[in-house]
């Protein structure tokens, strides 16, 4: 059996991408075609591919219908915001990033798309920026676990020991069973040279996790 080549898989891969592009229009035109739908259901139609893409893990075909229903609606949210998060579980900080910039442009009142926004911007090493947007989904959400245990790991990157501490103790007093939360204690008090305190959430981290195994 012949191997491809680095060379040929690049022209593959092209090849798939364009036929791709081909196969969506095609398969909207038959089923506009055949039942006369409006641009709401082939919308909808869109969606439901996207969807199937996404769970079959491919992360490429999903961002596309994304951005072919955002091609005739800029300012879908449900589209920027699944295009977003497309694009984060594939990887793609920066397009995560400026995808999610526009969601909370659109609505700032979102605390997931903050915290998703925030996310993206701790992933390229912007920490300030992802401070900021995390504290803004805290804001709007008090009791969003993630995004102070994020934020907690951001002020530990930052050496800021104290304030990673209190944003672990938050997400623990949200989420008591949050194992990541009880190590990364451990770990900041351990920094800190308080090995007792480390000691403990350490335990603790092991006991959920021996509890959750036992079930």
């Amino acid at each position: 059996m012949d191997v491809f080549k680095k060379s040929d898989l690049m022209y593959f891969g092209k090849a798939f991408s364009i036929n791709f592009q081909k196969f969506l229009d095609r398969k909207v035109n038959q089923y506009n075609n055949m039942f006369s739908l409006n641009q709401e259901e082939s919308k909808e139609i869109f969606q439901e591919i996207s969807k199937e893409l996404e769970e079959k893990g491919d992360h490429q075909g999903a961002a596309e219908i994304y951005r072919k229903i955002l091609a005739s609606e800029p300012n879908n949210m449900d589209a920027l915001f699944k295009l977003g998060n497309v694009y984060i579980n594939a990887g793609q900080f920066s397009e995560g990033r400026e995808t999610f910039k526009k969601v909370v442009v659109l609505d700032n009142s979102n605390a997931q798309a903050f915290y998703l926004l925030g996310s993206a911007h701790f992933a390229l090493d912007e920490n300030q920026e992802a401070v900021d947007a995390l504290r803004k989904a805290v804001e709007l959400n008090p009791g969003y676990a993630e995004a102070h245990y994020k934020l907690g790991l951001i002020f530990d990157a930052r050496s800021e020991h104290d304030q990673a501490i209190e944003a672990y103790q938050k997400a623990i007093a949200f989420r008591p069973e949050f194992v990541k939360a009880y190590q990364s204690l451990g770990f900041a008090y351990e920094s800190k040279g308080m090995r007792d305190e480390a000691v403990k959430y350490f335990k603790k981290a092991i006991d959920i996790e021996e509890r959750r195994s036992s079930k």
